[in-house]
């Protein structure tokens, strides 16, 4: 995406152009000759270090560096064994990914909320409390997450990480 000149890899190693990082790539398999487009050879972060400094894991180590092994939407998301006890009271409440280092970020205030229907929220998850998601069930599971991306970390996944930000009662 970057060498279509789609945009600038910035200090997160997200896809970044003018108008932020929260916007949604795509592909044309085609058999026709087109003109190259010119690589963002700019980098437009300068001296700014928001991501660096917002992320609680320490992820991002190095301008342009994750650590995907700290990232807490890899830990939450694709990590299949217990989340290392030495990320305790770092991932707030983060449950399913992460997005800290876009949320801060200065050009996602030129972000544009999409009307993309495919993409909303489910109807009733945003509606959940938190007893109900603490104490959710397999088959609620099933049900609540059946067309959403948050099956992709199983049933036992999505449980080990709300016992793992859970505060100790």
């Amino acid at each position: 995406a970057k060498r279509a000149g789609l945009g600038w890899t910035g200090k997160n190693s997200n896809l970044l152009n003018r108008s932020g990082s929260f916007f949604f790539l795509a592909e044309l398999i085609i058999d026709l000759e087109l003109d190259y487009d010119n690589a963002f050879q700019n980098d437009h972060c300068g001296t700014c270090t928001r991501c660096m400094d917002a992320c609680p894991t320490e992820a991002i180590s190095e301008p342009y560096v994750v650590d995907g092994n700290k990232c807490i939407s890899y830990l939450t998301i694709e990590l299949k064994n217990e989340i290392p006890s030495s990320f305790k009271d770092k991932l707030d409440n983060w449950m399913f990914g992460c997005d800290i280092c876009q949320d801060v970020c200065p050009w996602n205030r030129f972000s544009v909320v999409h009307n993309e229907p495919e993409f909303a929220p489910l109807n009733g998850l945003l509606s959940l409390k938190e007893q109900e998601i603490t104490e959710i069930t397999e088959d609620v599971f099933r049900i609540v997450f059946k067309d959403s991306p948050i099956k992709r970390t199983k049933f036992s996944g999505l449980k080990r990480n709300i016992d793992f930000i859970k505060p100790v009662r």
